[in-house]
């Protein structure tokens, strides 16, 4: 239950930034990789501060996972702790660079249709018309990708929240 009330005003300010950067002229801060890492990080760390607030010297077992052979532990540790610390570069850097995938081939298509429209020829206007036409899915298609990428931000931050208050 902890989950849902953290995910749930996450998942609403997250998905306007998403789609309102579909808009021209205008950047929200999902869109820059560096600021989607700052708030992954900002919220990876709250979750740990909480972990550790909560199950105290426990916290260590989230290192080294129950039931695992002693042997291992000079090989789980490193390993289990590089993944608790990734999750926070690897939460905002999927969300910042899903979009700005999607920015550039908008751009890139535009740039390409304006270009074959100025060469002037026939065969310009006909491939520029094309790729004009060919931005309306693209457009459908990012916009069902900043819904998503909202949706799964949220759901990973969920259960983030759900490993510190369980310790897995």
């Amino acid at each position: 239950s902890s989950g849902i009330n953290a995910e749930w005003p996450l998942r609403p300010g997250i998905g306007f930034c998403n789609v309102t950067n579909l808009l021209p002229y205008i950047e929200m801060p999902t869109q820059i990789i560096g600021c989607t890492v700052a708030m992954s990080t900002t919220l990876i760390a709250g979750l740990t501060i909480k972990c550790i607030a909560k199950h105290k010297l426990d916290f260590a077992s989230f290192f080294f996972p129950p039931g695992a052979p002693v042997g291992l532990a000079l090989l789980l540790v490193p390993v289990e702790t590089i993944s608790f610390f990734s999750r926070a570069v690897s939460l905002g850097v999927r969300l910042g660079a899903n979009l700005t995938a999607g920015h550039m081939i908008l751009h890139i298509i535009s740039d390409f249709g304006a270009q074959m429209l100025a060469s002037g020829t026939a065969g310009g206007a006909i491939g520029g018309v094309l790729c004009t036409a060919a931005l309306v899915p693209v457009c459908i298609l990012e916009i069902a990708v900043a819904v998503v990428q909202a949706y799964v931000f949220c759901m990973l931050t969920t259960m983030y929240l759900n490993d510190a208050h369980e310790l897995h």
